[in-house]
């Protein structure tokens, strides 16, 4: 798998604070009910073999409404798995991105970018063995190299096997869903 475009930041052109879902095993028109239901309108979407993909601003489209979306009830709204990353979940405070994985309405695993030793969920260490094996947590863990976000997205996206998320030739800011 190569990656042609760093997209952990700003995924979409003129677009801040993007969320970007992973879906497998959820019918697409399930899973942008369950985001309306959380007042999140998809802004663009792929559908690939085995995961597609959904975007959506990580606030709702109420001025006040700067809760995260509850991922636990979008994935138990159609079952299969989610897996969420955060691309910027305080632009403000510069706080790194974060992943989760949901599979049947339960966060399997969560990582935070600036600490991914300290996995969260029901498996906390599912992730482990590939971070450590890309050298970003564990005894020979490469620290303080640029590309560290880009590294945990390809060890992340190498373990679930998700589909490369390649935007250099696509416009997607002004795509909806029909």
């Amino acid at each position: 798998m190569t990656y042609t475009r760093h997209w952990i930041h700003r995924p979409l052109p003129r677009r801040e604070e993007i969320n970007v879902v992973f879906f497998r095993g959820t019918p697409l028109d399930a899973l942008t009910r369950a985001l309306l239901a959380e007042r999140r309108f998809p802004l663009a979407y792929a559908k690939g073999t085995a995961w597609g993909v959904v975007m959506h601003d990580m606030f709702g489209w109420n001025d006040e409404d700067y809760d995260r979306p509850d991922y636990q009830r979008v994935s138990r709204a159609g079952g299969g798995e989610l897996a969420v990353f955060v691309t910027e979940p305080c632009v403000a405070k510069g706080h790194g991105p974060e992943f989760e994985y949901y599979r049947d309405g339960r966060l399997v695993n969560g990582v935070d970018f600036e600490t991914p030793g300290y996995g969260v969920g029901t498996e906390p260490e599912l992730l482990a063995p590939a971070l450590t094996a890309a050298r970003l947590i564990g005894p020979e863990a490469e620290f303080g190299l640029d590309g560290r976000e880009e590294r945990l997205v390809r060890a992340i996206s190498d373990f679930f096997d998700l589909p490369e998320l390649d935007l250099s030739e696509t416009e997607l800011a002004d795509t909806q869903l029909p």
